[in-house]
Order: structure tokens, then sequence, then C-alpha cells
């Protein structure tokens, strides 16, 4: 057998600098700098990563973090995975396949019973069992749309570096996450990467910069932006573009969308902000705000039982789940889910089914921001008892929206 059609053999990493060559290689051959390489080193986690060899080479990469992500009824143990990538020449070889199927394999033998990642690529995890679970909302204001309707109230917003507000970030930070699904704890290193400004990186913008908002001399908010130059006749028109903004309260988010439409030259701000992001309905004209939806975290349940035993619900109902997972057979069969509040139970059972469904929606709707009334009209849902498809909606459904502000 020629060695580009030979099986890939699948081992633990040895460290990030044994798969940087082919990330870097798989994703156009740009070469990064010390510090991004040593950035991307300080999360890595070797034991848990795979790379992929053929005849002896380096094939695929696939990095494996052990992440807290908030689900709906809390902060859960959630794998991610990151820089999933396969050198030019061993494309469409089964490489991927079998690095994803390794580490699901590897995940029910005694890991997360949950996985999550980004993509490059929109179309390509969806026949691995991972469902579209969170939605970004591209909003680009012009500055004179930038009329609010509320008042900031009694709240200082103050302007620097972000290393002059390193604590003031990670304390406001830590009182937002667990409110919104799939915002992820932070620990040093990936606190660290929040505010990392390579220059190589910012793409003929400027520097980052960070806005903190107060109450009563205690930090409620910030934002981190950049400004990128831009002339129009003459007149200055630069772009704000925000990376994070996190608030503990209506007044300061007011008074940080205030002042980022405020900022000296700026024509306009660009954000990728939460669906249901309150600026918009805090602008006087929301049809400025042009909100553009892009995909966000894709999701896989590993464990369907184990999955939906750890997240909470909404409302307490009954239903059965008739599961269709061929990658993972262990999920392929019939489930009972009892849900509340404080969470579900559930269980393999023989009881007739009231929906059918393959593990790709499930993963689709475990962050409670999909909608399983509008996977059934799509056909991807089947209703098999009356009643079924709207009762497990309003169980799985969360409010806040989902989001996550950080690729891994």
């Amino acid at each position: 057998m020629p060695e580009f059609m030979s099986a890939p053999e699948i081992s633990a990493a040895d460290s990030w600098e044994d798969i940087a060559p082919v990330v870097e290689l798989a994703y156009g051959g740009y070469g990064h700098s010390a510090d991004y390489h040593a950035s991307a080193a300080s999360v890595f986690e070797p034991k848990r990563s795979l790379v992929a060899r053929t005849g002896g080479r380096t094939s695929g990469t696939c990095a494996v973090y052990s992440l807290e992500m908030t689900l709906p009824g809390g902060p859960r143990p959630v794998a991610g995975l990151g820089y999933v990538s396969v050198a030019p020449e061993h494309r469409r070889r089964g490489v991927m396949s079998a690095m994803v199927r390794r580490v699901l394999h590897t995940l029910h033998e005694g890991g997360e019973p949950v996985a999550a990642l980004n993509t490059t690529e929109a179309g390509i995890y969806g026949r691995f069992g991972f469902g579209l679970a969170s939605q970004a909302a591209k909003v680009r204001i012009h500055r004179h749309a930038r009329d609010l309707r509320v008042d900031a109230g009694e709240r200082t917003v103050r302007i620097g570096e972000p290393a002059e507000h390193t604590a003031a970030l990670a304390a406001v930070y830590a009182q937002c996450a667990g409110e919104r699904p799939g915002t992820l704890g932070r620990n040093a290193a990936w606190a660290a990467r929040a505010v990392l400004d390579l220059p190589d990186h910012r793409g003929g913008s400027g520097r980052l910069l960070c806005m903190v908002a107060e109450a009563d001399g205690e930090p409620s908010g910030y934002a981190l932006y950049r400004l990128t130059a831009a002339w129009e006749d003459s007149v200055p028109r630069y772009e704000v573009s925000v990376r994070e903004l996190f608030a503990r309260d209506p007044a300061s988010h007011a008074a940080l969308w205030r002042a980022l439409l405020d900022v000296d030259l700026a024509g306009s701000v660009v954000a990728d902000r939460p669906v249901d992001d309150p600026v918009l309905a805090l602008l006087t004209d929301p049809r400025s705000a042009a909100p553009v939806l892009r995909d966000q975290l894709h999701v896989r349940l590993v464990d369907v039982d184990r999955a939906l035993e750890q997240r909470g619900y909404a409302t307490e109902t009954e239903i059965v789940l008739d599961v269709t997972d061929p990658l993972c057979p262990w999920n392929e069969r019939r489930f009972r889910l009892r849900t509340g509040p404080e969470g579900g139970e559930c269980r393999p059972t023989t009881a007739p089914a009231d929906l059918e469904l393959t593990a790709r929606e499930l993963g689709a709707l475990h962050l409670g921001g999909t909608s399983l009334v509008q996977l059934a009209r799509a056909g991807l849902v089947r209703e098999l008892r009356p009643g079924a498809v709207r009762a497990a909606a309003t169980a799985f459904r969360h409010d806040p929206a989902p989001f996550c502000p950080v690729v891994f």
C-alpha cells in the first residue's frame, strides 16, 4: 500500500512543538511569533492531545482542552477540541476521522460527557455528531446612530491598557461567566490569552485597549477594543473593534456602549455579540446595528445519558428520546429523560419513543440556544407523541442565549 494510503498511527502529542509545524502549514503556511507559540503552549495539554503519523511523518493534529463551560444549570467540565488540522498532502485520507473517533472513544472511556469546538468551516463536523449550539450576532453601529434609550446613571468609565486593569477584568468576568451558557472558566493562562495582543496579529489595527466601568468605586464592567484607522473625504472614520464586553448590571452595560460609540475619531463600532445582547434593545434606531448571524460553538454529546443529566432544564417534563448515533454506538438507543431545574435523570428504556432525533440535534440543543421546534419543522426531529416537541422545547431552552467570546 502506498504511504499516503496507509492508516495513520495516532498517539499523544509530546509538546506544542510537536504539532505546531503541521498547524501552521494546514492554516496556510503563516509563521507565528515566539510569543504566539508561548501562549499556545501555555494552555496546551500534551497528554490529552493527539498527533497522527503516516509513514513516520506527522499527518494530523488535534488539541484537547480540559474546559469548564457554563451550561444551563451552571459550570460543568467539557472537553474542548482545537487545532484540528491535517497536513495538505494527507487530506481526504481519513486522518481527521481517525483522530475525532479516537477522541470520542477516549472520552467515553473516562472523560467529559460533552465535547465542543469552534470551526473554520461550518460544514465539517456535523458528520461527527457535532451540532450548532450557539450563534453570534455581528453588529456594526455607526456613530450617527449612537443614541441609547437609557441613561448610564452614576457609572464612571476609565480607559487604559488591559495590564493596568487585570484584577478588575478578572473580577467582572468571574461574576458574569456563570450567567450565560457557552462561557468558559478562566485560569491564569486562559486569562492571559484573553488579552493577548501580538503586533503581527493586529492586521493594521492599533494596540488592544481597555475600558472599565465602575459603580461606587468598584469595577462593574469592561470592554476590550482596538481602533483601525480609516478616512473618508479627509474625515476620520475609524473603526472600533470590540473583542470582549462584560457588565454586571444594565447601567454599566449602557455606560460601556455609550463610551465605545463616543470614541474620538470613530465612525463605527463593530462587535460579535450574543444574539440577545441588550444593545440591540438599547439603540433608539435598532436597524442601525444591522446584525448578521454566524455559527459559533458546535457541541457533541459523547455520552447522551451523562450529558443530559449534568445540565439543568427550564421545566419539569418526561420524554423518551430515540437517538441515532452510528459513530458512538453506545448512544444508539432509547433514553427516558426526566427534567427539572436542578438537573435531569436519563436512563435507557424500552418504552415507546416520543421523539426521534440524531446525536447532532441533541448537541445543537445542549446549550439551550437552538429551537427544538425549528429542528422539528425542518424535518430533523420526528415527533411520535403529540405535544412532545413543545414540551421538550420548553425544557431545553435557556435564557439568556449561549455565547462564547473566545476561540479555543
